[in-house]
């Protein structure tokens, strides 16, 4: 019933995730990916990774009306996560290896 306490159990979900890809986890489960669990997949996968996703979503939903902002993380979500750095819609110098 504590607003802090909901924030601290989705912090170490987060933690726990990440620990997993880590150790050679992964994110996704039974259920997929869902609002929970998408900032980890900005951990987890690549640019390259990342766009081959939006390329098979953009195929099969071009208008983007299927579970907006679900199951594949923006670009622009994973650089507020910490994990990349964009400036409108680029990485800058996408053509260097990113570890």
């Amino acid at each position: 019933n504590k607003p802090e306490e909901i924030k601290r159990a989705e912090d170490f979900g987060a933690e726990i995730l990440e620990l997993c890809v880590e150790v050679g986890g992964t994110v996704t489960g039974e259920h997929g990916v869902g609002i929970e669990k998408i900032n980890q997949m900005c951990v987890q996968f690549s640019r390259a990774e990342l766009d081959a996703f939006f390329a098979v979503k953009k195929a099969f939903d071009e208008p983007g009306l299927l579970n907006p902002g679900k199951a594949i993380p923006t670009l622009h979500r994973c650089a507020e996560y910490g994990r990349m750095h964009v400036h409108g819609g680029q990485v800058p110098f996408a053509d260097l290896p990113r570890f």
